[in-house]
């Protein structure tokens, strides 16, 4: 035992002066140094070189040559703990959650619901801002030869909150306050005005929040330059009879949506999420979309999207690419600027985190009638991202799960007491 004195009291310089021992002294044999030569860390069964089952790796009996299993086996093998884990924690079906517009009397959002329960057998939510009462009625309460039905499913829930799943995006009557040249055809005026400043005042915020918990966003033709500003990008006008449609898609009296709307080619980008999810059953990709846009992203040159917000050492831009289209007025746009590609873009996604989408089509505007290849390859493209909002709950109610026990002294649930991940994530939680 030592008192902490000091050594020299004039210096004031302090120091350990050990005690004399009281009662008998016990001395510790010293420890022997163990060997750290390569053989007797093999004697002991030590690694000498690389992760196990690594080529290189090597033990008391042997120099592992290669991978214990064939990558076909480790696939299976994963494959089947994939189908454990799902059966025992399924990921529950989310509804869609519509940023609510309230033009045409409200026919304009009772096309979005309706024409999106049909397509991918969800529902809907609707998110409004807190100053409208949403209004959804059929078209045909107003015009003559449309639907006059009930929606599917009957009447969504609605609040101002950003509700759950894939957050969707529609399109609109009027463009971004940034397009070049602006369209004074499509500036709000009166009223109108009112109704637009309180969905883009929703809108920003919607999207906001989706950036902050990584939560997956369609835009869809106007929705997509809702997408595109909130990063920072604009659009640019494009030449009549280039990008636009004779008649808007519209629900027929029946319910169908009318094959009305004009089409013009499309090329998807090769390594896109676009590319391997827009697809029919047999894997192709259609070649054509429907035409209903003034408007498209604008680029500064040739898959450089204008003002997308950059990162990384290599300053690359949060969104890419990922469909062009194709017409025989190429290039289209308004006052065509400097060098950019001929073909203007038709899609554009997100290159890290959440899935994020916008596409100037309407894939929600092919249901029955139409090509299959059409139809079906749209249908997966919906689906597919209303499945990445499944994973995107799935993770909220995941880490609430997780938050709710961490730090806690209370009695966990079994299952949790017994998961090994967990209680290392929660002592990790703690640090």
């Amino acid at each position: 035992m030592a008192h902490r004195k000091y050594e020299d009291p004039k210096q004031q310089v302090l120091g350990f002066v050990k005690a004399k021992p009281q009662g008998r002294v016990i001395r510790l044999r010293p420890k022997r140094q163990e060997s750290s030569t390569r053989e007797d860390i093999l004697s002991r069964g030590g690694i000498v070189a690389g992760p196990y089952g690594t080529k290189g790796f090597e033990h008391r009996h042997g120099t592992t040559l290669g991978p214990i299993h064939s990558e076909g086996a480790r696939k299976l093998r994963s494959s089947e703990v994939s189908m454990k884990l799902a059966a025992h924690n399924p990921i529950k079906r989310q509804p869609i959650t519509i940023s609510h517009r309230e033009d045409a009397h409200g026919a304009g959002a009772f096309w979005d619901h309706y024409t999106i329960r049909s397509t991918t057998g969800r529902s809907t939510e609707i998110s409004h801002h807190q100053g409208v009462t949403p209004t959804l009625q059929a078209p045909g309460e107003q015009t003559k030869g449309r639907y006059k039905g009930e929606l599917p499913g009957g009447r969504p829930d609605s609040d101002t909150h950003p509700g759950k799943g894939l957050l969707f995006i529609p399109g609109g009557n009027y463009g971004l306050d940034s397009e070049t040249p602006r369209n004074r055809e499509h500036v709000p005026e009166g009223s109108a005005a009112v109704r637009h400043g309180r969905r883009v005042s929703h809108e920003k915020e919607l999207l906001k929040q989706a950036k902050l918990t990584g939560r997956p966003v369609l835009g869809i033709c106007g929705g997509s330059w809702r997408v595109l500003e909130s990063y920072g990008g604009s659009t640019r006008g494009v030449k009549p009879k280039t990008h636009q449609t004779r008649i808007m898609p519209y629900l027929t009296t029946k319910g169908v949506v009318a094959k009305v709307a004009s089409e013009h080619g499309v090329q998807v980008q090769p390594g896109t999420m676009l590319s391997s999810v827009f697809k029919d059953d047999h894997q192709l990709t259609p070649d054509k979309v429907n035409t209903a846009h003034w408007a498209v992203a604008e680029e500064q040159r040739p898959g450089r999207l204008k003002g997308v917000t950059r990162i990384g050492p290599e300053k690359a831009p949060l969104l890419t690419v990922s469909a062009r289209g194709g017409t025989p007025h190429d290039p289209p746009y308004l006052n065509k600027p400097g060098k950019v590609s001929k073909q203007s873009v038709e899609a554009f996604e997100s290159r890290h985190g959440a899935p994020v989408m916008g596409i100037q089509w309407h894939p929600e505007a092919y249901g029955t009638g139409f090509p299959a290849t059409q139809s079906q390859a749209n249908k997966r493209l919906l689906t597919w991202m209303a499945r990445a909002g499944d994973a995107y709950e799935a993770r909220r109610d995941m880490t609430a799960e997780f938050s709710k026990w961490v730090g806690t002294k209370r009695l966990q649930p079994l299952h949790l007491a017994r998961s090994r991940a967990f209680q290392v994530a929660r002592k990790n939680a703690k640090l």
